[in-house]
């Protein structure tokens, strides 16, 4: 009766509404509070929704989570931090499986608000944050000169803003190229160059090296803006050089490649971590050093510096669960790109998929010199896109099933 009565106020079923408010605030950072919230969600319509089959109607997946929990649990048994560690390799479980299946109770037969609500929502929240360190950037151009520093969304912090805009120029650019006109084309050409200068002001490398690779693949589809595309990275690189010899400018590139290149390589810091994470995998290669247990173990590697992540996902994967944990991990990834080729060219929103397939890329590419993923503030959206992804491939399935009995 309360749901019912929920739904002739909302006009759509509650669970959509939670769903689109989990993913808005998490865009927005909101990632530790907006868990709490999907949980409770969960839960609550596990019990009260018919749907709920679609908790075991995805074996594969859930095979593949339960496989990689197990051996977490394991390899943290096996560990230091034996308590702490198995619990956490608990949460591992939940944090794949709720967006996922959360994402199909929300969107299963309901696409049409994923178009009207929550693509639209996501642009806006990408503006949001574009515009928020565009402003720190020209206080900062008119006070001091054009002296790069790097600028994040307050909410997100200095290691995450790059990972969310990686993710929203792809999912929003999808909304904006399903339309087809000529107007929307440019309008999605526009975004995207908002999404590079906001993507720019973090000064993440690796981050931006994923959305070039993003862009090109999304702009693949439209070679004229594509073409145009590289004239403007052209341009730009051209006019760095004509205004480096200005005393009030200090030359980008050489902030981004040389001084700043040769202190990270001095250092060793990018390095390092990879280092770390090796020597650990040798000593600890089939069963690893435990969830959550890389920073304990770091100081005894390599140069005895203390690290947090491994800065490389399939290291991280690899040194805090074994050989096994490795691979049943780089499974359940591998089964959601394989779900987003098989539906990318069947699905009636074909660029709204090659978006959101593309943001999830993106984001593996990012991770090959970070570890973003193992924060809630960023696992969250990741596993949702992978949800929507996986609401998409059952949505064809289920309608190539009707075609064939037809």
């Amino acid at each position: 009766m309360f749901f019912e009565k929920v739904k002739e106020i909302t006009g759509h079923r509650i669970e959509t509404w939670l769903f689109f408010i989990i993913i808005v605030m998490t865009w927005l950072g909101f990632g530790n509070e907006m868990a709490g919230l999907l949980t409770l969600s969960f839960i609550g319509f596990l019990f009260f929704k018919k749907n709920r089959r679609l908790l075991i109607e995805d074996k594969t997946l859930l095979v593949l989570a339960l496989l990689f929990t197990v051996n977490c649990v394991i390899s943290s048994l096996l560990s230091v931090d034996k308590l702490e560690s198995s619990l956490l390799s608990l949460v591992w479980l939940l944090v794949i499986l709720l967006p996922i299946t959360f994402s199909r109770f929300s969107l299963d037969d309901d696409e049409n608000f994923l178009i009207r609500w929550i693509l639209p929502a996501s642009i806006v929240a990408a503006i949001i944050i574009v515009f928020y360190v565009m402003i720190f950037f020209l206080i900062t151009v008119f006070k001091e000169g054009l002296i790069f520093k790097r600028y994040s969304f307050y909410y997100l912090g200095t290691t995450t803003t790059s990972d969310v805009l990686i993710m929203l120029s792809g999912v929003g650019y999808g909304w904006w190229r399903q339309k087809l006109k000529e107007r929307y084309r440019w309008l999605g050409f526009i975004y995207l160059l908002l999404c590079a200068f906001g993507m720019f002001t973090t000064l993440d490398r690796g981050g931006m090296l994923a959305l070039f690779v993003v862009i090109v693949f999304l702009l693949s589809y439209d070679y004229k803006r594509l073409i145009l595309f590289f004239v403007i990275i052209a341009l730009l690189i051209y006019l760095s050089y004509k205004v480096a010899s200005l005393n009030v400018l200090r030359y980008p590139f050489d902030y981004l490649t040389a001084r700043y290149r040769l202190e990270i390589l001095e250092k060793g810091q990018q390095l390092d971590t990879f280092h770390s994470a090796w020597l650990m995998i040798k000593d600890h290669w089939l069963m690893g050093v435990g969830t959550n247990n890389f920073s304990t173990f770091s100081k005894q590697y390599g140069s005895g510096k203390w690290y947090a992540y491994a800065h490389n996902f399939i290291l991280q994967f690899w040194a805090e669960n074994g050989l096994f944990g490795m691979l049943f991990g780089l499974s359940i990834i591998g089964l959601i790109l394989y779900r987003w080729a098989r539906v990318l060219r069947q699905h009636k929103l074909k660029y709204v998929v090659l978006g959101i397939g593309v943001s999830y890329i993106g984001m593996l590419i990012g991770n090959l010199t970070n570890s973003s993923i193992w924060k809630i503030k960023i696992a969250l959206p990741f596993w949702i896109i992978a949800g929507i992804i996986t609401t998409a491939y059952f949505e064809c399935k289920k309608y190539n099933a009707e075609e064939e009995r037809v």
